[in-house]
């Protein structure tokens, strides 16, 4: 199972021991694990890949929603700033920006089951979930409507 990850695995891909990955998951630092287990928190291991790369390459988010202009940051609440949304689209730096017209078509797309649903990846809708873009009722209806049939039994595993 390559694709899932425990603490263990988490800690090998991040380089850290098994008591930081377990400290920063406490303190919703880490990406939100697919299901927590009694033997603890299961991720993707393209979600735990994923954070790591965005905090070595010190990328910012931010969200636009109408005039408003938010930070986002994996599991906190998104934080306005004085920028205007022109002033975001001028500077110069490592950042992503997410337009609220485009997150609401990605909403629509997801909760109509539209046929470009299916092609979204797990990863990016479980980023957006992170950064509180996407909330948790429409990231768990994809996830119940699409991921479960990618994740679903191996070929030894079918009837």
């Amino acid at each position: 199972m390559g694709f899932l990850v425990g603490v263990k695995e988490a800690g090998e891909i991040l380089g850290w021991d098994r008591r930081k990955v377990s400290t920063y998951h406490l303190r919703g630092v880490l990406p939100k694990p697919v299901i927590n287990l009694s033997s603890g928190p299961i991720w993707l291991r393209k979600q735990i890949e994923y954070y790591k790369t965005s905090k070595e390459l010190g990328v910012t988010t931010y969200y636009i929603d109408e005039e408003k202009v938010y930070e986002c940051k994996h599991n906190y609440p998104m934080k306005e700033t004085n920028y205007s949304p022109e002033e975001i689209k001028e500077c110069m730096g490592n950042y992503i920006v997410y337009q609220e017209k485009d997150i609401q078509q990605l909403i629509s797309a997801i909760l109509e089951k539209k046929p470009i649903a299916q092609f979204l990846s797990f990863e990016s809708i479980s980023y957006l979930h992170d950064l509180g873009i996407l909330d948790s009722d429409v990231f768990h209806d994809y996830i119940h409507k699409y991921s479960y049939e990618y994740i679903g039994p191996t070929r030894e595993g079918r009837d």
